[in-house]
């Protein structure tokens, strides 16, 4: 990998990282919602969005705060829809289940997890067949899902209909604070997919190196065959499913999962200089985009009324 890349990434994951930590401490003052976060999570939505092509889409889930930016989401109108501001990337209507951003190749992000897959499915057939495009849909969903209706019923028919769908699961190992053994009839995400003749691959979801690597190689692949493909990415979540929502898991628990933190994994293969260049940066950045956010106006009655009926 060169160093241009590895830098890039490691910037990346350190503006997700900053900017949710910003937006946590807005969470706590009572001025953000409900948020869910990726601490932890980083190197799976900055590697892989990275690997893919950018005219490729994405379908995301409801923790795809990491997702809206690395897919191309500007900071500024992404932290004013997240904090509900009229110039925010949606207009200050779709806060953080359902951001997206078509011109960015960002289609859908669904509040339930699993009914990214049918979406993500039917999109990447429509691009395939319809639309006769070389592009690939990258579907980012987690483990838990992989036991509902709508990801069997997703991958079921991306695999009859030779869809170009990669699906990346973020497992965590977690369903809010349940643990797999409750919903997890297998050791692994991967090893369900041989029943829809899907190929699948596990790899270790907090090494952005190899997640890159192997989004790259396996993009390839679901492009070029045009059929549907797992990655299964073994993470490890170091927040609370969401700020309403505290963690089940011990201190104890908390602080030795965090010895798997991947920023500091990819710390070891950036120069000193260069890790404090780029944190002054973000900072910078990040400050700025919050103080934008902030500043930014309510949506007027006119336009948040008739959509408030309409839900």
């Amino acid at each position: 990998m060169n160093t241009e890349l590895l830098f890039e990434l490691y910037r990346k994951m350190l503006t997700v990282r900053l900017v949710e930590t910003e937006l946590q401490k807005l969470c706590l003052e009572g001025v953000a919602g409900d948020l869910h976060f990726n601490k932890g999570q980083e190197a799976i939505s900055v590697g892989a969005i990275a690997a893919i092509q950018p005219s490729d889409y994405i379908v995301t889930h409801h923790r795809t705060i990491a997702h809206a930016f690395c897919k191309g989401t500007p900071l500024r109108p992404l932290l004013a829809e997240l904090l509900g501001r009229s110039n925010g990337s949606n207009g200050g209507l779709a806060g953080e289940m359902h951001l997206n951003s078509p011109n960015a190749g960002h289609l859908f992000s669904f509040q339930l997890v699993g009914t990214s897959a049918p979406v993500a499915a039917g999109a990447a057939w429509a691009s395939k067949y319809f639309r006769r495009e070389s592009r690939i849909v990258a579907c980012f969903l987690g483990d838990a899902c992989t036991s509902n209706a709508q990801f069997h019923e997703g991958v079921n028919i991306a695999s009859l209909k030779r869809a170009p769908l990669l699906v990346i699961c973020e497992n965590n190992g977690l369903a809010g604070n349940i643990r797999q053994p409750v919903y997890m009839p297998t050791k692994t995400v991967a090893e369900r997919m041989g029943a829809y003749g899907i190929d699948s691959r596990r790899i270790d979801g907090n090494d952005v190196i190899s997640v890159y690597e192997t989004v790259k190689e396996v993009s390839e692949i679901v492009r070029g065959k045009s059929q549907p493909y797992l990655i299964d990415a073994v993470t490890t979540r170091l927040c609370w499913h969401k700020q309403g929502q505290p963690d089940a898991r011990s201190k104890e628990e908390l602080a030795d999962l965090s010895k798997l933190d991947p920023i500091p994994r990819l710390e070891q293969q950036i120069p000193e200089n260069e890790r404090e260049s780029t944190a002054r940066a973000v900072e910078t950045e990040v400050r700025e985009a919050i103080g934008f956010a902030l500043s930014s106006p309510w949506p007027e009655p006119e336009v948040l009324i008739p959509q408030l009926i309409n839900l």
